[in-house]
């Protein structure tokens, strides 16, 4: 008995309480429904003030095989045998992995190549650097208009004398590390695990520019894997050609060196004149050995190339987009709207906290 009596007390403490918290809002309903509506008018502002986004998407399936290092990497080892080097450490070079693929897309020389790039605007009907297109469009952005653009130098800065930078180091300014940040905030690409495809995606203020940027992802990506495919067994062939010419050489020079030794000596008596001529047939047998097996090297080389260029099969092409990504407008105004309420009603119930009789 005594518990539900308790119990009956704890509700009907809380209902009055609520029902205080409802009678402090009711009356300060306006206040409250003004607040809404300027955070409204506030999301409406933003929501119109902020551009159109527009997203492009290809979809690729990269061919996946296993490199065979074994065949002709043993067979190099016996041809370099023939030479006395010793390969036997040597192993096969694996391709550069799928679940890489966007960490190429993400790198500053392919977003260098995008800033670099002539895009078609639609926006400004026209065409224009990639860099440009960019520094136009965060001229125009909604913070930039309201707060404007520091033009100070960075304090930390330092002086570089290009004369000691490294060959094949990127220098970068401000600007433009900027704008690299931006793009690869908009470009970008993800790896399907399961299904192993890969989908390359571009967001813009120009729908045109997204669908040209990913494209470009998408041959700049192929080539880029393509090049490391096949850039050891190119450097082989060339190797092997500048290899295939000194063979020729030795071999007609020993071949010419026999031929003129028999013609010199056709009546061979002399044990001395008989093992020359051994040395100098030994000689022609080696330089013809080394150099058609050098020839054949070569010739398997240049059809390892054709086997060992990757296929990538395109699911899902680029397109120009015919309606925006973002921002989504109503969802915006909708959330500024309910923030205002929200923040409104808190305002007034911490003004009247005292009336209230629940602090």
């Amino acid at each position: 008995m005594e518990t539900n009596k308790i119990q009956e007390n704890i509700d009907q403490e809380i209902t009055i309480d609520i029902s205080k918290i409802f009678k402090v809002i009711a009356k300060r309903k306006w206040a409250i429904l003004i607040a809404t509506i300027i955070s409204t008018v506030l999301g409406i502002f933003i929501a119109i003030n902020i551009p159109n986004e527009y997203s492009s998407q290809v979809q690729i399936l990269p061919e996946l095989s296993s490199k065979d290092g074994g065949g002709s990497l043993s067979s190099l080892k016996s041809l370099a045998g023939l030479a006395g080097v010793d390969l036997g450490g040597m192993s096969a070079t694996e391709a550069v992995r799928p679940d890489l693929y966007p960490n190429i897309l993400q790198s500053t020389p392919f977003m260098m190549g995008v800033m670099n790039m002539k895009v078609y605007s639609s926006k400004y009907k026209q065409k224009m650097l990639m860099s440009k297109f960019l520094e136009e469009n965060k001229k125009k952005e909604l913070a930039t208009r309201i707060f404007g653009e520091s033009d100070e130098k960075d304090k930390d800065a330092f002086v570089i004398n290009p004369s000691t930078i490294p060959l094949e180091t990127i220098r970068l300014d401000k600007k433009q590390d900027d704008l690299i940040k931006e793009l690869q905030k908009r470009v970008g690409a993800t790896l399907d695990k399961k299904t192993g495809v890969i989908s390359i995606s571009a967001k813009m203020q120009d729908p045109v520019i997204a669908a040209t940027i990913v494209r470009y992802a998408q041959d700049y990506l192929t080539k880029y894997v393509v090049n490391y495919r096949t850039e050891k067994t190119l450097k082989d062939i060339k190797f092997l050609g500048e290899r295939v010419e000194e063979a020729k050489r030795r071999y007609d020079n020993a071949l010419f060196a026999y031929s003129s030794y028999q013609d010199r000596n056709k009546a061979l008596f002399l044990n001395i004149a008989k093992d020359e001529g051994k040395k100098l047939q030994y000689e022609v047998d080696l330089s013809y050995n080394l150099y058609s097996e050098l020839v054949k090297q070569l010739e398997e080389s240049k059809i390892k190339i054709h086997r060992e260029t990757p296929i990538f099969k395109v699911l899902e092409p680029a397109q120009i987009p015919v309606k925006k990504s973002e921002p989504k407008r109503s969802v915006m105004v909708l959330g500024f709207a309910f923030l205002g309420l929200i923040l409104s009603i808190m305002v007034v119930l911490a003004r009247n906290y005292k009336s209230l009789g629940i602090f």
